[in-house]
Formats: C-alpha cells, sequence, structure tokens
C-alpha cells in the first residue's frame, strides 16, 4: 500500500497492526495462564498425594500408638494383678491369658528351672495338647529352642520352624508350630525359667514385640517368686499359729505357774496355775499389782533381781521368792525371771515358778531329824568315847603295869613263860593304842575346835601315815561352812571312803576333792584301786555286803544331799556327794 504524502495511509495500517499485537500478547498471556495452570494443578497433586501419604503414616501411628497403649494397659493390669497375693496357679493361668493377647499369639508355653536336675519342668501351656506339653517337658538346659535361652538367658527368635531342622520336630509339626520366640523368666537377675509365644503362621517379631514379651518374662519372674514366698508365709503362719496354739495349751496347762507383768508390777498375762498359787481367781490377778502379793523382804528381793536384769546383770537362777496367798499365808517359790522387750526396749517381765513350800518344810523336818539324829549318834560315840578313855583305856594301862611289874620282879619265871609274857605285854599295847585310835576316830576333837576342813586334812594325813596311801585335798569356790550336823555327817562320809579306801581298794593314790559352787557343795572323793562291779540299783549295795557305801548313801540322803558312785574292775572308785546350799550357814571365807 502506498503512503500518501499526508501520512493517511500510516493511519489506516496503525489499528490493523495495533490488533495483530493485541492478538500476539493474549497469546503469550494465555499461554502462560495455561502453563501457569497446569503447574498449579501439578503442584495441587503432589501435595494432595503428600497429605494422603501423611494421612496414612498418621493412622498407621495412631493404630501402633493405640495397640501399645493397649498393650502397656495390659501389662498395668497384669503388673497390678501380680502385685496381689495369687496362687502359682493364678500367676499361670493370669500369664499365659496375658501373653496370648498382648502378643497376639495362639500358643503359649511356660517352663521352670530345676537347677538340681539342669532341665526345664512345664508348668503351664496354652493353645497345644497334652501331648505336646508331655514332649517337651524335661528340657535339658541348652538343649532345644527354650533350652538355650535358659542357659544363655537371652530371648531367641524363630520366623519359621520349618526351616530350622532342629525345631522342627514331630510334636511341633502336629502342632503346625511355625514362628516362636522366648525369653527367659528371671527375677532378681537369676534365670528361673523361660517363656515362649509361638504362631502357626510364620510371623517376624520385631524388637519392640520381643523386648515386650521380655518385660513380661519378667513380671511373670517376679511374680512366681512372689509366690513361692507367698507360700511360704502362709506355711510359717500357719506353723507360727499351731506353735501359737501348743504354746497357748502348754502355758494354759502348764503345772508351772507362768505370767507376764509390765514395768510397774501389773500382771498381764497368766495360767490357770498362776490363780491356784496365790489362791485366786485370775480375773482378780489382773487387777492386782504383783507387789501386793509379795511380804516386805519378798519384795526387797523381787525388785533388786528386777533391777539388775534392767541393767544387764548376771543373777543365779532360780532362786527362792516368798509371796503372799490370798488367804494370808505365805508360800515359798522356786522362781525364774526373764526380762521381756519390745521394739529393742524393756516391756516386762516373764515368771516361771514353782510351789516349793513343801519342799523346803520337808527340808526343814528332815534337817530337824538329822540334827536330832546326828545329835543322838555323836552323843553315844562321846560316851562310848569316853567310857573307852576313862575305863577300857586305863584297865589297860594298869594290867600292862602289874605285867611289867611281874616280869621284872619275879626271878623263878622260866624263859619261855617269860617270853610269853612279854609277848602278851606287846599284844596288850597293840590293844591300847586300837582303844585310843578307835575313841579319837569316834569324835575328833579336831572337827569341833577348826571345822570340816582341817578335820578332813587331819584324816588324809593318817591315811599317808598309817596306809601309806599318797592322798591329797584339794579346794575350789569360796570356803565356807555348814551347819555343825551336817558338817559332822559329812566327816563320818569322808571317814568311811577313806578307810574303804585303806581297807579294800588297794590303792596308791586318793583325793578328796571340795569344790564350792553357787547353790551347791560338790564332794568328790576317789582312788586308783581295784574298783569293782557296780550293781544294777545302789539299793543293793547292803545286798552286796557294800555296807561301808551304803552308810555313805544314807548319810548323803540325811544330809539333804545326793550320792553317786561310779566304778569298774581295774579302774578305782569315784564317790559324789552333792550338798545343796540349805546346809550351808555361813558364806564368808574361813582361813584355809
Amino acid at each position: 500500500m502506498l503512503l500518501s504524502a499526508d501520512g493517511s495511509g500510516w493511519s489506516n495500517m496503525l489499528p490493523h497492526t495495533l490488533e495483530i499485537i493485541l492478538g500476539i500478547v493474549s497469546g503469550i498471556v494465555i499461554l502462560i495462564l495455561m502453563v501457569f495452570h497446569k503447574k498449579e494443578r501439578e503442584d495441587l497433586e503432589f501435595t494432595e498425594e503428600r497429605l494422603h501419604l501423611a494421612h496414612q503414616k498418621i493412622r498407621t501411628k495412631s493404630r501402633s500408638a493405640f495397640e501399645q497403649e493397649k498393650r502397656l494397659a495390659a501389662i498395668a493390669a497384669f503388673s497390678a494383678m501380680l502385685n496381689q497375693p495369687l496362687s502359682i496357679d493364678q500367676v499361670f493361668e493370669t500369664a499365659t491369658n496375658m501373653v496370648k493377647e498382648v502378643m497376639r499369639v495362639e500358643v503359649v508355653l511356660i517352663f521352670s528351672l530345676d537347677k538340681i536336675a539342669e532341665e526345664l519342668r512345664i508348668t503351664a501351656f496354652e493353645g497345644v495338647n497334652q501331648k505336646y506339653a508331655s514332649a517337651v517337658d524335661r528340657m535339658k538346659l541348652g538343649v532345644g529352642f527354650c533350652g538355650q535361652v535358659a542357659k544363655t538367658g537371652e530371648p531367641l527368635v524363630a520366623e519359621d520352624t520349618c526351616a530350622d531342622p532342629a525345631l522342627n520336630n514331630p510334636e511341633a509339626r502336629e502342632e503346625n508350630i511355625r514362628a516362636q520366640v522366648s525369653v527367659p523368666l528371671k527375677a532378681h537377675s537369676e534365670i528361673i525359667g523361660t517363656l515362649c509365644a509361638a504362631t502357626r503362621t510364620t510371623r517376624q517379631f520385631n524388637p519392640a514385640e520381643i523386648g515386650l514379651l521380655t518385660a513380661i518374662g519378667n513380671l511373670i519372674g517376679i511374680a512366681i517368686e512372689n509366690s513361692s514366698l507367698n507360700k511360704e508365709r502362709e506355711i510359717a503362719l500357719e506353723r507360727l499359729r499351731f506353735s501359737e496354739h501348743k504354746y497357748r495349751q502348754l502355758f494354759e496347762n502348764a503345772l508351772d505357774a507362768i505370767w507376764v507383768q509390765d514395768l510397774n508390777g501389773k500382771i498381764t498375762a497368766a495360767n490357770q496355775a498362776v490363780g491356784e498359787l496365790f489362791g485366786c481367781h485370775l480375773s482378780e490377778l489382773f487387777e492386782t499389782n504383783i507387789h501386793q502379793l509379795l511380804p516386805q523382804d519378798g519384795l526387797l528381793k523381787f525388785r533388786e533381781i528386777q533391777d539388775r536384769l534392767l541393767n544387764s546383770q548376771d543373777i543365779q537362777q532360780p532362786y527362792k521368792q516368798k509371796i503372799l496367798k490370798k488367804d494370808g499365808s505365805e508360800a515359798i517359790l522356786m522362781l525364774t525371771t526373764n526380762l521381756v522387750s519390745k521394739n529393742g526396749h524393756p516391756d516386762g517381765f516373764q515368771f516361771i515358778g514353782r510351789d516349793i513350800t513343801e519342799e523346803v518344810r520337808m527340808q526343814e523336818s528332815q534337817q530337824f531329824y538329822l540334827e536330832q539324829i546326828t545329835k543322838a549318834h555323836e552323843e553315844e560315840r562321846v560316851r562310848i568315847a569316853r567310857d573307852l578313855h576313862d575305863s577300857a583305856a586305863q584297865n589297860l594301862i594298869g594290867i600292862l603295869h602289874q605285867l611289867e611289874n611281874f616280869c621284872q620282879t619275879d626271878e623263878h619265871l622260866p624263859m619261855p613263860e617269860l617270853r610269853s609274857l612279854w609277848n602278851l605285854h606287846v599284844r596288850l599295847k597293840d590293844v591300847l593304842q586300837e582303844v585310843r585310835q578307835l575313841s579319837r576316830d569316834l569324835r575328833p576333837s579336831i572337827l569341833d575346835h577348826l571345822g570340816l576342813l582341817p578335820s578332813v586334812d587331819w584324816l588324809i594325813e593318817q591315811l599317808k601315815a598309817e596306809h601309806k596311801v599318797a592322798a591329797s585335798l584339794t579346794v575350789l569356790g569360796e570356803r565356807r561352812r555348814f551347819t555343825p550336823e551336817v558338817e559332822v555327817t559329812l566327816f563320818r562320809i569322808i571317814q568311811e571312803a577313806l578307810r574303804n579306801i585303806a581297807k579294800h581298794a588297794e590303792a596308791t593314790q586318793a583325793k578328796v576333792n571340795f569344790n564350792f559352787e553357787d547353790d551347791k557343795t560338790k564332794i568328790t572323793i576317789s582312788d586308783n584301786g581295784k574298783g569293782f562291779e557296780l550293781p544294777l540299783a545302789l539299793g543293793e549295795l547292803s545286798r552286796l555286803g557294800k555296807l561301808g557305801l551304803d552308810g555313805i548313801q544314807t548319810r548323803a540322803k540325811l544330809a539333804g544331799g545326793t550320792f553317786d558312785i561310779q566304778s569298774k574292775p581295774g579302774q578305782g572308785t569315784v564317790i559324789t556327794i552333792s550338798i545343796p546350799d540349805i546346809c550351808q550357814y555361813n558364806y564368808q571365807s574361813i582361813p584355809s
């Protein structure tokens, strides 16, 4: 097109050009919008895909968290249940059901470890028959699936038992057991068994499940131990109840009086014998202070004993204690006292007493009879000794003087007759010596003047000098005197024993031993002589002709003591006399 000189051609072309430009720009804009829209759609699709994946993950985690929370709740409930005093059967039943639910398995086996036999004993099972349970019972330590777990203490997993010939046994094939996991049962880090969970399909047990089963195994181990302890505690409690019942029966039916009082003297427990002892009903005793039932002198001793016990000082037990009965009469008890403590602090006293009033009276009567009998015997001995000294001995002395004068003054006597007369003189002198010795033996003055021990020492010196026997006297403990009657009796016992040694024992050694103890005095006379065969009963001594020993036994009983003799042929003889402290009257030391 040609442009006019005035430019009108350009004017006509401009609108057309603008349309083209606008069209191109519009296309470009449309193209750009299309590309942007496509990009946005692709981004939207990508975002939707990511949101879908995220939603799936959230659902998976939510499901896992729910399952985990469910398992934790089951474990918490199981743990709380096991803290209760359940029997061992209840523990196993609860455990198998919980493992099946939490682990989602069909089979659960629980084994206990027999450490002595080194084998596993099946104690509970679920999901298998008795044949399979019997087949896996008594599994040796280290052998088989659970045996290895019990030996190593580490969990063991099998995803498919069919792939492992060692686990694919006939019983497992019959039960169609495929995947299984076993963990140890532990109590205080000590293996006491195993726990096995199994399925009949192949399955992979993840670490969380293995850890969960391990935690359950630890709970079961603790529960088994607690159940065992509970059973032992129940047995102990039952034994304690039985012992308490027996003790209560013994306490109530005991012949000895037994009572307990607090530190203030109030009686808190007592048996029927206490009521009989004090002559009142037990209900009255529980309302009475024991101090009201003691005489003044007995109360002082009673308190002294308790003070010594509270201060952990030794006391001589049992001891004699006076009490007052309901009717006002006195009784004498042989009493034993023990301190009762509670939480390490003194709480009261326990007393065990026996009424010895009659025994003491009998001893006193026996002592009186002994005094009278001894007095009569000794008076008779003194009379005989005096008669021997004043009459027989003097007559013998006169006869000896006359015989001497006759032999010395008569010059017409033949020599044979003179020798016979002088021999008769010698024999008469021996008789005079025996009479004098008999007079001394009947009542030695040393016994009255110095007492028992010096008199025994005098007897021993006589034995050594006259019979050549190596004799000795030994004294142990704090020396003390006896009543005069008892000292005379003991002197006669020792005198007779030493006389037997001199005449019959054929001994070369003899020993007399005094042992002064707190509550009695023990006297032992022993020799190394030929000894003899003892009779079955000491009462047969007189029948066997052992009159001296029978007399010793009788004198010991009269003195309120005991007599014992030990002898065997060729092994000597030992006589033991025990005299109670009631026969002693002076506890002050006396010269050696």
